[in-house]
């Protein structure tokens, strides 16, 4: 079974592939999408677990088998740019490694590239705390936390009601866990990773780790932002994302990481 996928774009033009965050669904692209879509074919699925496949399970592998098949069936076989935030950029990066073939040119943002300990307590926190993460007070400040402007509230609201404790934990559980695919210290796919001045420290690190371990990576800082840039700065990432898989120069703002 392949993904739910809101497609926009000219036909002919060349395809990226958008992998939204955990928690959420592909409405997170829109305001990115909405600028891109006049010169790119935009692909916006729903990853499993989230958003249309709320019912289903997450887990990195069955994302990427229902990934490859999107690309087959729905972008000629590829291969496709791909542009993943968080949990969507750890999708990203499986997807290269076993499936170099498909993609094209990737740009990553807020990637945690290494296991976290305490996946087990998380877990069971998460399941004691999750009736109150849908009281609305709690769901309005879990939107203010993540930096989602109210225009997308509603969109927020409906993902986080319809999702199960057992649906984010599994989720979680992959998230803390990732380690870096072993594939991709030879992928050859040019890859941007981006992390937001205003997140997290460990996550400046995971963006050197990646642009040190593919062969044609490399790492940028974008000062002020936040981990939910795409949605308080679509120009700006926009514009990062056309360069990019273009192949031309980035826009200034951005500050290579060493």
């Amino acid at each position: 079974m392949s993904l739910p996928c809101h497609v926009s774009g000219p036909p002919t033009a060349p395809p990226i592939l958008f992998l939204h965050g955990g928690g959420v669904s592909g409405w997170m692209w829109e305001p990115v999408v909405r600028r891109l879509e006049d010169r790119f074919r935009c692909l916006v699925p729903d990853l499993p677990g989230h958003g249309r496949l709320f019912c289903d399970r997450f887990s990195f592998a069955g994302a990427v088998d229902r990934l490859a098949e999107l690309i087959r069936t729905g972008a000629s076989g590829g291969p496709v740019h791909v542009v993943g935030l968080s949990l969507g950029a750890q999708t990203a990066l499986h997807l290269i490694a076993r499936h170099p073939d498909l993609v094209g040119r990737a740009v990553v943002s807020g990637t945690l590239t290494r296991s976290l300990p305490g996946v087990g307590p998380y877990r069971f926190v998460l399941r004691l705390t999750f009736p109150l993460a849908r009281r609305d007070w709690m769901i309005r400040a879990n939107a203010r936390q993540l930096g989602i402007p109210p225009a997308y509230m509603g969109q927020f609201r409906t993902d986080t009601l319809q999702a199960s404790a057992a649906g984010l934990e599994a989720v979680v559980a992959e998230n803390m866990s990732f380690q870096l695919p072993p594939a991709l210290a030879t992928s050859p796919v040019p890859l941007l990773a981006l992390v937001g001045e205003r997140e997290l420290r460990l996550l400046r690190t995971c963006a050197r780790q990646l642009a040190q371990t593919l062969p044609r990576a490399r790492a940028c800082l974008v000062p002020g932002a936040g981990h939910t840039w795409c949605l308080q700065d679509p120009d700006l990432f926009a514009g990062v994302v056309a360069a990019h898989v273009a192949d031309e120069p980035l826009p200034t703002d951005l500050v290579p990481l060493a």
